[in-house]
């Protein structure tokens, strides 16, 4: 057998070429990417819409704070001035009840000088009284209390009682105050005594 017949005979095959395995399984990577960034993608909408939510939430339960607070303060304001008002009803009702028998000393200084007045000598006891009458009614206005009820004011039917009209006389205006039987007394806007007097009949009364 010759030398050429025995190379031919051990002649190697040929080699197949095969595609890399990479290059294979390269489809099902991208797939398995692109499900990753979806599931991904899905996870933050998830996380956005539960921060969205928990900031909603947030919001309603600060704006029920704030309903609160103002309710609050409107009962607290209101508690408030229900309490001022209790305290300075209080107090004018005390001042009314103190200034009780201050007023009827007034009352007895003021028939004590008429009488004086009448009397055949008055001079030893009408500077005394005058006196006193004039210390009383500086304390009243210390507590910003003030006489009503004068002769010659105007009658005002919120301040004064008209026991009797009498006969109109000269000199004298219609509808004004003739005698005090008992002086008013007023503290502040509040009426304490109403001042009980005689008033002029008007020119045409009958």
């Amino acid at each position: 057998m010759s030398q050429k017949q025995d190379e031919k005979r051990y002649e190697a095959p040929p080699v197949e070429e095969v595609a890399p395995a990479a290059d294979a399984e390269a489809p099902e990577t991208t797939e398995a990417g692109e499900a990753g960034a979806d599931t991904e993608a899905d996870i933050l909408r998830a996380e956005l819409t539960r921060l969205q939510e928990e900031n909603e939430g947030l919001k309603r339960d600060l704006a029920e704070s704030h309903d609160r607070y103002l309710r609050a303060r409107a009962e607290q304001d209101t508690m408030r001035r229900r309490m001022l008002g209790e305290v300075e009803l209080a107090h004018a009702e005390g001042v009314a009840s103190a200034l009780e028998p201050a007023m009827r000393v007034f009352d007895d200084l003021e028939r004590a000088l008429d009488a004086a007045d009448k009397a055949d000598d008055p001079s030893t006891i009408v500077p005394g009284v005058i006196a006193v009458k004039e210390g009383l009614l500086r304390a009243l206005d210390a507590l910003d209390v003030r006489l009503v009820g004068r002769p010659g004011e105007a009658f005002d039917p919120n301040l004064h009682e008209a026991l009797t009209t009498v006969p109109l006389r000269e000199g004298a205006t219609p509808g004004t105050i003739d005698q005090v039987f008992e002086a008013g007394f007023v503290q502040g806007d509040r009426l304490v005594r109403v001042a009980r007097v005689t008033v002029f009949a008007d020119e045409d009364a009958g």
